[in-house]
């Protein structure tokens, strides 16, 4: 496929792959992110820059993964964007959704647990 997409002032990035799970009710997304001189974008940046570029919303796109090869200054970003919030919320992981959303998911467990 190979669209070039602009994701903000810094980045820049290629699609390298969408896929439409039409079952869940999802597009599938890897995204080759290039911010040369600058450090591995933000959940969020990444989050708005495929909003902007897919024509979608923000709380309907969640970034799966990012990774990032030391020094090379590109990224592999993979990641969903639903058709709606009730799909996204049936099958996506609650504490990626809070992490794209930069709330903080209170884990249960430890010493202080009630038993």
């Amino acid at each position: 496929m190979s669209q070039t997409v602009k994701l903000s002032d810094k980045l820049s990035g290629v699609v390298e792959s969408v896929k439409n799970n039409l079952v869940i009710g999802r597009k599938e997304v890897v995204i080759k992110v290039f911010h040369i001189g600058v450090g591995t974008p933000s959940r969020k940046e990444l989050v708005e820059g495929i909003t902007n570029a897919f024509g979608t919303s923000n709380e309907l796109v969640l970034i799966r993964r990012v990774d990032t090869v030391y020094g090379a200054g590109i990224s592999k970003v993979i990641a969903e964007i639903y058709n709606d919030k009730e799909t996204m919320r049936m099958f996506a992981p609650a504490h990626l959704i809070g992490r794209d959303r930069g709330q903080k998911v209170k884990k249960g467990g430890g010493k202080g647990a009630q038993q």
